[in-house]
């Protein structure tokens, strides 16, 4: 992997940062700090040792998503995996906790939708470099938008 210097840009990535980039980084520090006040809340809280387990690794979540909005915001091409294996792995958590159990977090749930949708954009995965811009031009209109 090459990398660059802070005046050299990375080749095959843009020089800026695009604004979706931004906002995944910003949504992913938003996920983290939503998952570690939770499990502070918890606890502080206090209760069995299972909620306490529970607010522990909510805790430790929200510390490895705040990680992956550093990685975001630097346009890693870890973050950009990380962040959507995150994504898909909790909305499929949230999903099974509100078709089997009774305590779904329906903000999580809208996170982790909208953290998908923002990540699955071409110009993103160039960004992140998790898809090579070579052959693609981004500035020309694609065929869908000539109609």
């Amino acid at each position: 992997m090459v990398e660059a210097t802070a005046t050299e840009p990375i080749p095959g990535r843009p020089a800026k940062r695009p604004i979706a980039v931004t906002f995944v980084g910003v949504l992913a520090l938003l996920v983290g700090a939503y998952h570690a006040a939770d499990g502070i809340n918890v606890l502080v809280g206090g209760g069995d040792a299972s909620s306490l387990v529970g607010g522990a690794i909510e805790v430790a979540l929200g510390v490895i998503a705040i990680a992956i909005a550093f990685g975001a915001w630097r346009m890693r091409r870890w973050a950009w995996a990380a962040f959507m294996t995150w994504a898909v792995v909790s909305l499929l958590n949230q999903l099974l906790r509100h078709f089997f159990y009774t305590d779904p977090s329906y903000v999580v749930m809208a996170l982790d939708i909208v953290a998908v949708l923002v990540l699955t954009p071409l110009d993103v995965q160039i960004a992140f470099g998790v898809r090579p811009s070579r052959n693609v031009n981004l500035n020309e209109p694609s065929p869908v938008d000539s109609t």
